[in-house]
């Protein structure tokens, strides 16, 4: 087969150009994403409940929700939140799950509880969780017209014409008020006509009618009759009739004032300019961020020219800016780290044609696995960019391998034709056990168990694919090039500089050579030494940090605001302008955007400020500086909480605290007093920040107690008093109004000045059965009472979870010590506390890499052995992999960073990394013994010939990483640590395996031979192992004490 690529170079062209040609042609159809679009198996259900407080939604909504769904097959977790007015459940199921087929079963689940379920609760709105579905965009529509009119702009005008703009999903708006009728009740006029608000709700119900009365024919005609009664204008709702005691009509503006305006304000935004409405727009699943990002801000222009004049509509956040400067920047080190690395090959070929053909690599790898990622839905992330950046060293290895095989079998006398073929067939075996030692490493990533497993099965994949066309490239491409364009020469031209390069590299085999042979007089000591600094390292590892992900430095910084639970949405607003103007005046701010309540939850008490900071190139100080110095000048504002974080956009939502501890038990108060001592350990350590809890003492609220006996007597149902306080407190829609196609709600509700008082909410009048009036108060005790804010629940029982951020420097791996240690002294029994969030992840991480890692080295051990026809050998190349650690944990302690999830990615490329010039030595020296050559004869030719293609490859792999460990643009605070780790245990594992492979190499065989001529059965596998790892340590001890 070798044969027939090398001489049909015609169809070896073809069939590479073929690979080119589909690769060129699947790269412009690849999406652009933050993140691989992973399938989550995550449903949530929402359902409201108007006018209900916490405790009420847990008991009526969420539990026979949580019971019913907990039943479903294939569920990993419940978790819900209860807030005033709001049940939302998270059904989390186990991964491969179908979540399509999840979020049916949980809509049939769902319907079939409805009628456990409070008669007046909304259709609980069942949606799947789509992490591709994320927002991109946030955007401000201000002007000089009024808030309900903005809003108006904002649904009928911007936000169809956004939603036509191909990949846009759904917009959501925030700080919008709708026009609304407000029917402004007097309680006192209602008693002085002897009615109630449920006379009142009536009437408007009556006369909000608009049906279809059939069809009429006359004359050979038909006319269709339609029955009408809804208000004309705003001034004919106040003329409805609500009753006509004695016969005088009584007309709804007789008890109530009719306001026209903008609804209740439950949520606001602000610009840096005034009052606003925001709009988050979120892509469809599966299309191009950067494309649909691009595709709306180009529409703004002519979008702005069809607006009212004086309102505009602006970019506030743009998340594809940070998504193209970080694939940018990945695309400048690939193409750095490629350039260098061939560099690094001309220097040691010293040939310009070797170094192209060796060269061509790379290119044909990288486009052709554009193809296969085409054909597999992935797109251009941070992850599949990732491993194409850490490939760009690998994918020229092969090549380089066979093209100085080649060269040196030139440099024996034999015609290109002659050495490509013989050059190549001698180290077929050994490029494609080098091949399938990366892919080895490899796979078991793409197959991790867990979300991490997830997002890094297109890295595995992308890394396998990649190294597997190089492969194919080098036993193709490159012997067929190197037969046609090299000729028979030394390593490069004559001239000075490529001579003094040659008498280096002599000098450095000559030098090898002397030194092989003395270490091969001095095994025990070399073993020893090896042994030494290794479990020196480790020792030193434990000044490792460990975190999930690396910060990173988006320009986007997220204040929270919250104000004591009760607080009015004026109150919030006043407390935001007071952060917002003092976040306006530090270095480096661009601009401002706040907002507060809004959204299913409408926690008014609760608001954010969204600070864009100027590009990184335009200050002096990153992101995580920024924070620190933000959190020093906030303004201390009394009762009100504030919390410094990266921002994910405005409406983004979820809890972003970088750790999170969640504490739960069956008795509730003690759960309560442990969290509170918890926290309070929590903030006596300066590294957390941002210490918080979900638990919060009592909302004000009223309790509406029925006295049974005394409704009874009256004749007040209890039910009745329930719609009569829903219609006094404005929960209820009676009608609606009708103006230029639009709809509005009308609404009836109470002066301000009532609902603020326990003896006017006593007055009100409710109707019994008999028709008279009654007062609320003699039918029902009215208490002044505190209820929880909100209610989360774990699996059916309640929990609370602490939060907090980490200062600068301080490391998630630090954070979940200190919490573990501070728990086990203060949580009492029956109480349990669990981690969650990136601090969950980061454990489920850790044994998904270790299991990764163990199956990663098992495989190579497989294809080593296969390779050697050995259960021996492969353990003489497999020895060095400890010694990348050396490098690895050396180059994180030494910069100062933390081992996180990308630079596990290292650690775990190391493997195959560093098998790789322990097979290039092995190989050959296994070939000299096979033609009689004893042990130490054949290391002391093998090791040497093989001393440079090691040393270019590995020199080529650093070249190819060092943009990336020097990278200073978007996203390189997660890609530096991968590269580090690299190039420090490239560069450890190099120096000790060409000393300690050898070493053992030596040990194992002489082991192996004695056992052979004492058993006198070379197959007998099992026990060559066990003898050979006995004898081994006795001769080691041995030598070691010479």
């Amino acid at each position: 087969m070798l044969k027939t690529f090398i001489k049909h170079s015609v169809f070896t062209v073809m069939l590479m150009a073929a690979v080119v040609v589909f690769g060129l042609y699947a790269f412009p159809r690849i999406g652009v994403d933050q993140y691989p679009n992973v399938d989550i198996p995550v449903v949530t259900v929402t359902t409201l409940l108007p006018g209900a407080d916490p405790e009420s939604i847990e008991k009526n909504v969420s539990k026979p929700l949580e019971e019913g769904l907990n039943t479903l097959n294939g569920v990993d977790e419940l978790n819900s939140i209860n807030l005033e007015n709001v049940s939302q459940i998270t059904v989390s199921f186990k991964l491969g799950t179908n979540v399509d087929v999840a979020a049916q079963d949980v809509r049939d689940r769902v319907q079939a509880t409805l009628r456990q379920l409070p008669d007046d609760i909304e259709t609980p709105v069942v949606e799947k969780f789509d992490i591709g579905a994320a927002p991109i965009l946030t955007l401000s529509l201000t002007g000089s017209l009024p808030i309900e009119e903005l809003t108006r702009v904002a649904e009928d005008v911007v936000k169809p014409s956004l939603q036509s703009q191909a990949g846009v999903g759904s917009i959501d708006i925030v700080g919008g008020r709708k026009r609304e009728i407000q029917l402004v009740v007097d309680p006192q006029r209602l008693r002085g006509y002897g009615l109630a608000i449920g006379d009142v709700s009536q009437a408007l119900q009556a006369q909000s009618v608009d049906l279809p009365g059939g069809r009429a024919t006359q004359g050979g005609r038909e006319r269709i009759v339609r029955l009408t009664a809804e208000a004309r204008s705003v001034s004919e709702i106040g003329d409805i009739i609500v009753a006509s005691p004695n016969g005088t009509p009584v007309r709804v503006r007789d008890v109530a004032a009719v306001v026209d305006g903008p609804q209740e304000a439950r949520g606001l935004a602000r610009s840096d300019t005034g009052s606003a409405v925001a709009l988050v727009v979120r892509k469809q699943s599966g299309a191009n961020t950067v494309q649909v990002a691009e595709s709306v801000k180009e529409s703004l222009s002519e979008l702005n020219a069809e607006l009212p004049q004086g309102v505009t509509v602006a970019t506030i956040s743009d998340n594809s800016t940070s998504i193209r400067a970080s694939i940018h920047a990945v695309q400048e080190d690939m193409l750095i780290g490629g350039v260098l690395s061939v560099v690094i090959v001309l220097l040691f070929l010293r040939n310009l044609r070797s170094t192209l053909v060796s060269a061509v690599a790379l290119p044909v790898s990288v486009i052709g696995t554009f193809a296969v990622m085409a054909m597999l839905g992935f797109t251009f992330n941070i992850i599949t960019m990732l491993a194409l950046t850490l490939s760009i060293g690998l994918l020229i290895d092969d090549a380089i391998v066979v093209i100085e095989n080649i060269v040196r079998h030139l440099e024996e006398g034999k015609t290109p034709m002659q050495a490509a073929l013989e050059g190549t067939q001698q180290i077929v075996i050994a490029v494609l056990a080098v091949t399938l030692a990366i892919v080895a490493v490899f796979i078991p990533v793409a197959f991790m168990e867990g979300m991490v497993g997830q997002f890094f099965y297109q890295f595995g994949v992308t890394v396998a694919v990649a190294v597997l066309i190089s492969y194919a490239v080098s036993m193709t491409l490159t012997p067929m090039l190197s037969s046609r364009l090299l000729k028979g020469h030394g390593h490069g031209s004559t001239n000075r500089v490529s001579a003094a390069i040659e008498r280096a590299l002599v000098g450095m085999e000559n030098g090898y050579r002397r030194l092989l042979g003395s270490v091969l007089n001095r095994r025990g000591l070399v073993i020893v030494a090896a042994v030494g600094v290794l479990v020196l390292t480790l020792g030193m590892a434990r000044f490792l940090k460990f975190t999930f992900v690396p910060p990173s430095d988006t320009g986007t910084v997220r204040v929270t605001l919250e104000l004591p639970v009760g607080s009015t949405l004026e109150g919030t607003e006043r407390e935001l302008a007071t952060v917002a103007a003092q976040v306006r005046t530090m270095e480096g701010v661009k601009e401002t955007f706040s907002t507060a309540g809004g959204g299913t939850l409408e926690e008014v008490h609760k608001g954010e400020v969204l600070v864009n900071l100027v590009h990184r190139t335009e200050r002096s100080f990153d992101q995580e500086a920024f924070k620190a110095r933000l959190r020093d000048a906030l303004p201390q504002l009394p009762n009100v909480l504030l919390s410094v974080q990266d921002a994910s956009g405005v409406g983004g939502g979820g809890r972003n605290q970088q750790v999170q501890y969640v504490l739960r038990g069956s008795d509730w108060p003690q759960v309560t007093a442990a969290s509170e001592k918890l926290l309070a350990a929590m903030k006596t350590n300066p590294g957390l920040t941002d210490v918080d809890s979900t638990y919060r003492a009592g909302k004000p609220q009223y309790d509406v107690r029925i006295d049974r006996e005394r409704a009874a007597k009256l004749g007040v149902p209890a039910a009745q008093v329930g719609t009569a306080l829903r219609a006094y407190l404005g929960r209820d829609e009676f009608m609606t109004y009708r103006e230029g196609g639009e709809t509005y709600d009308i609404k009836l509700r109470l002066p301000e000045a009532t609902l603020a008082s326990q003896e006017a909410l006593g007055q009100l009048t409710v109707r019994t059965t008999g028709g008279q009036l009654v007062e609320l108060r003699n039918v029902a005790n009215i208490i002044p009472s505190e209820g929880p804010v909100q209610i989360d629940r774990q699996n059916q029982k309640r929990q609370i979870t602490l939060l907090a951020n980490l200062a600068p420097g301080y490391t998630l791996g630090e954070a979940m010590g200190f919490v573990t240690a501070q728990a086990e002294k203060e949580l009492p029994q029956g109480v349990v506390g669990n981690f969650a969030g990136n601090a969950k992840e980061l454990n489920k991480t850790a044994v998904a890499f270790a299991t990764a890692l163990g199956l990663g080295i098992l495989l190579l051990y497989m294809i080593l052995a296969a390779q050697f026809g050995s259960y021996i050998h492969p353990f003489t190349i497999m020895l060095s992999l400890p010694f990348a650690l050396i490098g690895a944990i050396g180059a994180l302690l030494l910069s100062g960073h933390a081992l996180s999830m990308i630079a596990l990615i290292g650690v775990i490329m190391l493997m195959g990394l560093v098998v790789k010039n322990g097979i290039l030595l092995v190989d050959f020296t296994q070939q000299l013994r096979d033609a009689g050559r004893s042990a130490r004869d054949a290391l002391l030719q093998a090791a040497p010939v093989r001393l440079r293609p090691i040393l270019m490859t590995t020199i080529a792999m650093v070249a190819g990483m060092i943009p990336v460990a020097l990278a200073k643009g978007d996203g390189a605070e997660t890609r530096v640590p991968m590269a580090l780790v690299i190039i420090g245990g490239l560069i450890s594992s190099t120096v000790l395996t060409l000393v300690v492979v050898p070493v053992v190499y030596s040990l194992l065989d002489g082991l192996s031979e004695r056992f052979k001529r004492r058993k006198g059965d070379a197959h007998d596998s099992d026990a060559e192992v066990a003898v050979a790892s006995g004898a081994a340590s006795g001769q080691l001890l041995e030598e070691g004490s010479h």
